[in-house]
Order: structure tokens, then sequence, then C-alpha cells
């Protein structure tokens, strides 16, 4: 018998696999990243399609195979797709430390800020990653991130830059490229996101971009 390993997680990307299964990419906050094969997921009858959405959150049933993992359920989605509607949709637009890569998977569409946030992460996660080793500060981030900024339809262009330069400094911070600089220590004294932290990432956003570049610069992620 197999051991079930039950986790939060968030599906960073998903391919097709087999007639009608799917090969996801789910950044776990117990096991790291895992690649988990869902088999007959885009059937119609199929029930957890809907809870294996690219970009969403949710808690996931794994077991481990020969060759790779295996879902087995999939519960507690929180959506941040391009359909998910949102009070101010807004239009695709280059913002933030991780915009460069991430903007080249949207069209010209309008789509609610924190769908544009969780495609921009979920593409440095992929960089960032390198196979299934746990990493539950950096899944606090993201997720808190993420959380944030879907529950705050009414974000300005200015709070979402500096919601995602704050995000990108801890995940940075956690995983060793930037140190404890003595000026951003209240930026990463915790994984929560507040609107006074997001204000003084705003005023000292410029420094903290300069940080984050140097800092994937050298590391040649």
């Amino acid at each position: 018998m197999h051991a079930i390993h039950t986790t939060p997680g968030l599906i960073i990307d998903s391919r097709p696999y087999g007639e009608a299964g799917k090969m996801l990419s789910i950044f776990t906050r117990d096991l790291g990243l895992v690649m988990a094969a869902a088999q007959g997921i885009r059937l119609e009858k199929s029930k957890l399609r809907y809870h294996v959405q690219n970009h969403s959150f949710g808690m996931y049933s794994l077991v481990r195979g020969k060759e790779l993992w295996r879902l087995t359920s999939a519960s507690g989605q929180e959506e941040y797709s391009s359909s998910k509607k949102s009070s101010e949709p807004r239009r695709r637009r280059e913002t933030g430390a991780a915009s460069a890569d991430a903007d080249a998977g949207f069209e010209n569409r309008t789509i609610p800020p924190a769908a544009e946030l969780v495609a921009r992460i979920s593409l440095l996660l992929r960089r960032l990653l390198q196979g299934e080793e746990p990493h539950p500060e950096l899944f606090d981030i993201v997720h808190s991130c993420l959380g944030f900024a879907s529950r705050s339809p009414d974000l300005t262009d200015e709070q979402i830059r500096s919601i995602e330069s704050l995000a990108v400094l801890r995940m940075l911070h956690v995983l060793g490229y930037i140190g404890k600089e003595p000026q951003f220590a209240d930026c990463l004294a915790s994984s929560e996101m507040t609107a006074d932290l997001i204000a003084k990432a705003s005023t000292a956003r410029i420094l903290i971009n300069k940080h984050i570049n140097k800092a994937l610069k050298e590391s040649h992620l």
C-alpha cells in the first residue's frame, strides 16, 4: 500500500498527458515542486477537473509511483485564472520585477490583477525551484501574496507592483539569494501581506527591485 500525501499546493502549469489526462506541475508546501499525473482529468465526467485549474491553490492528495506522482484527490480550490471575475479588470501591462518573462504568456485582453500576479509569480517559481525539496516558508510567502491580491479587487497598479516586488524580495531572501538587508527588515520580518507593508514597499520599490535584479543576475536565474 502506497502512502497518500495530502498537502496544500499551487498548480503552476499543466500539459496534456495520455488520452484524457494531465501532467500537473504543483508547488506543494510539504513536498516541494512535484510532477503529478492526473488520469482522466480532461473528461467531462471527471469531478477533479474543476479543482486542477492552472494558477489555483488547493489541497492535493498524491501517491508516489515508480516514476512519478499520481493525483488521487483535490479540494478547496482558490483560483486566480483569467476567467475569474473582478470588479475592475485591467489590461495586460508591464509591472514589477518578474514581468519580463511572464508577459509573453498573455494575450491583449482584460484580466483581473490577481491573475496577472499569479502568472508572473508562477513563472518565477519555475526558475527558482529545483526538484522535490520542501520550501514551506516560500510557499507561505506566495500564498499570502496571492491571497491578499485576490481579496483586494480594487488594487491600483502601484499597489500591484509593490506587492509583486515585496513578494519576490521575500522569495529570494528565503532561498538565500538576498541577505538580511537592514533597510528591508520590516519587509522580511514575516510572510504576511498588509496594507502598511505594501505602502512601505512602495516607497522603497526602486531599491527593492535593484536588489532583486542584482540577485537574479548574479545567480544566473
